[in-house]
């Protein structure tokens, strides 16, 4: 059987009633790696999870839009002097990244989650470059900005609570899944 065959397989006993470690024991050993596999389940959005959490997830969504928001209009006019293009470069940039990822949150992509987190907590040391001049500006953006991030994390932890920070949960050297 091969990654494709094994993926159908995994929908269709997800979707027919199957608990996620009856699906995982199933499928393991074959093809796909169990780690894979264990990734796959656990990255499955679970619609009742989603329904339950679904002001979390737009409240999510629209903070993400606002930061894309302020991130164009902040990109546009910080390179307005260099040239017309490149305003308009960072404008696409820097709005066109956060709406991806509000895009991917509301499409219930838990990847997006891991990769939202992992990207802007590596970006945390470079905005305290302007401390010096503006202490008080500064310490309020990346509090919001960790604000931001504790609260994606949390979100994910509710819609995927299969998944650790990277990967699916494993506790003694087991795959665990809830169910």
């Amino acid at each position: 059987m091969d990654k494709k065959e094994t993926r159908r397989q995994l929908v269709e006993m997800l979707e027919g009633g199957r608990s996620k470690t009856e699906t995982f024991k199933a499928l393991s050993g074959g093809a796909v790696k169990d780690r894979v596999l264990a990734a796959w389940i656990a990255g499955r959005p679970d619609p009742a999870l989603r329904d339950k959490h679904s002001l979390k997830v737009t409240l999510l969504v629209v903070l993400t839009c606002i930061q894309a928001f302020i991130g164009s209009v902040a990109g546009f006019f910080l390179f307005y002097d260099a040239s017309a293009g490149l305003a308009l470069t960072m404008l696409l940039i820097a709005g066109g990244i956060p709406l991806l990822f509000a895009w991917c949150f509301y499409k219930n992509v838990a990847a997006a989650y891991t990769v939202y987190i992992i990207l802007t907590i590596s970006q945390v040391s470079r905005m305290f470059k302007g401390y010096e001049e503006d202490p008080v500006s500064t310490v309020i953006g990346v509090v919001i900005t960790l604000a931001m991030v504790f609260y994606a994390a949390w979100v994910k932890s509710l819609l995927f609570p299969d998944l650790a920070l990277i990967g699916p949960k494993k506790i003694k050297g087991q795959f665990v899944f809830s169910n």
